[in-house]
C-alpha cells in the first residue's frame, strides 16, 4: 500500500505540471541567451519588427499587437527578435496546457526551429487558436474568439480553416449571439486597424503580389492535388473534435497554393503523437541532398496519417468492446 501511495505521488499531475514549468523555464533562459549570442530573426526584422510601412507583407493588425515591441532598440541589438521568440515559446506552451498535449514536441520541431530562426509570427494564429478553444469550452467570452479570428487570419494559408471550423462549433453550441459577439469583435479590430493605419488593406495587396510567394524556392504547397486532403476533416464520422481540428489545420496547407515548412507551426502546437517529432525533420532531407526547400507538406500528410489511423482505432476498440 506504501509503494502504490509513493507512486501515485511521483505520477501525479502536480508533479507533471511542476516538471513541465521548470522545463519551460529553463527554455526561456536558454531562448534568452541564444537570441543574444546568434544570429537570426530575418523575416521579423524585414516584415514584423518594424513600424507599419507601405511595403509590408503582413496585415496591419501584425504592426498592431507588435508596436510595444518597435520601441526596443533597432537592429542589430537583439531585443526585438528576443522579444519575438519569448512569445512564440510562452504560446507554444500555452497550447500544450489548454490542448493538453507535450509542448516540447511543437516547441523542437523543424517548423519550429525554422520559424524561431527567421522570426516569423506563427505564434499569432496559436494564440487565436487557443482563444478559441477556451471560447468553445466556456472558459472565455465569445469577444475573445473574434481576436482569435484576427489572429488566426494573420496568416491566410495557415487559419481560415480552423477559423470556419471553430466558428462553426461557437454557432452551433453557444447560438448566434455568441456567434454575433466573436464576429462583431473582429470587424472592430479591422475598423481600428484602417483608423491607425489608413489605406493599410489595398497596399499589403499590392505587397504581397509584388512578393508572389507562389513562386518561391522556398513553397511547399501541392495544390491543387492537395485539396483532396479536405475530404478526410469533411468526413461524416464521429471524431474528438481536437482530432477533427487537427485534420482541418493540415488540409487548409495542403489545399493552400502556398506554404513554407514553417506554416506547419500551427498544428504542430495541437499535437501529442511524440513520433512527428522526428518526422518533422523529414524535409530537410532534400533541403541537403540536393537543395530543395519544396517538400514541407510532407509533414500535414504525416499528421493526417497519424490522425486517421488513430481514429481508425479508436472505431475498432470501440466496436470490440
Amino acid at each position: 500500500m506504501k509503494n502504490q501511495e509513493q507512486l501515485a505521488r511521483r505520477e501525479s499531475p502536480s508533479r507533471r505540471f511542476l516538471l513541465s514549468d521548470v522545463v519551460f523555464l529553463g527554455v526561456l533562459i536558454g531562448a534568452v541567451g541564444a537570441t543574444a549570442i546568434l544570429p537570426g530573426g530575418y523575416d521579423g526584422w524585414l516584415y514584423y519588427l518594424q513600424p507599419w510601412f507601405e511595403q509590408t507583407t503582413a496585415p496591419a493588425w501584425v504592426h498592431l499587437f507588435l508596436f510595444p515591441v518597435t520601441l526596443l532598440p533597432q537592429y542589430p541589438e537583439p531585443y526585438r527578435w528576443m522579444c519575438l521568440v519569448l512569445m512564440t515559446v510562452v504560446a507554444v506552451y500555452a497550447a500544450g496546457r489548454v490542448f493538453r498535449t507535450p509542448w516540447w514536441l511543437a516547441l523542437f520541431s523543424f517548423p519550429m526551429l525554422w520559424n524561431i530562426w527567421l522570426g516569423q509570427v506563427e505564434f499569432l494564429p496559436i494564440i487565436g487558436v487557443v482563444l478559441g478553444w477556451l471560447v468553445l469550452r466556456g472558459r472565455l467570452h465569445p469577444y475573445f474568439w473574434g481576436i482569435g479570428i484576427v489572429l488566426l487570419l494573420t496568416k491566410v494559408q495557415v487559419g481560415w480553416g480552423l477559423a470556419v471550423l471553430i466558428t462553426w462549433w461557437l454557432m452551433r453550441g453557444q447560438g448566434w449571439r455568441a456567434t454575433l459577439y466573436a464576429g462583431g469583435t473582429a470587424v472592430i479590430l479591422f475598423v481600428i486597424t484602417l483608423l491607425v493605419y489608413p489605406n493599410w488593406l489595398p497596399l499589403w495587396l499590392q505587397s504581397l503580389s509584388k512578393l508572389n510567394p507562389q513562386s518561391r524556392f522556398f513553397n511547399s504547397a501541392v495544390f491543387p492535388i492537395g485539396i483532396v486532403a479536405w475530404v478526410f476533416p469533411l468526413l461524416p464520422v464521429k471524431m474528438p473534435r481536437i482530432s477533427r481540428a487537427r485534420l482541418v489545420a493540415a488540409a487548409t496547407l495542403l489545399g493552400s497554393p502556398y506554404f513554407a515548412t514553417y506554416h506547419c507551426t500551427l498544428f504542430m502546437a495541437m499535437s501529442r503523437r511524440w513520433i512527428l517529432l522526428p518526422l518533422s525533420f523529414l524535409p530537410i532531407i532534400p533541403m541537403l541532398g540536393w537543395n530543395n526547400q519544396k517538400f514541407g507538406w510532407l509533414i500535414p500528410v504525416c499528421v493526417m496519417l497519424i490522425e486517421i489511423l488513430e481514429i481508425r482505432k479508436t472505431k475498432w476498440h470501440n466496436l470490440a468492446s
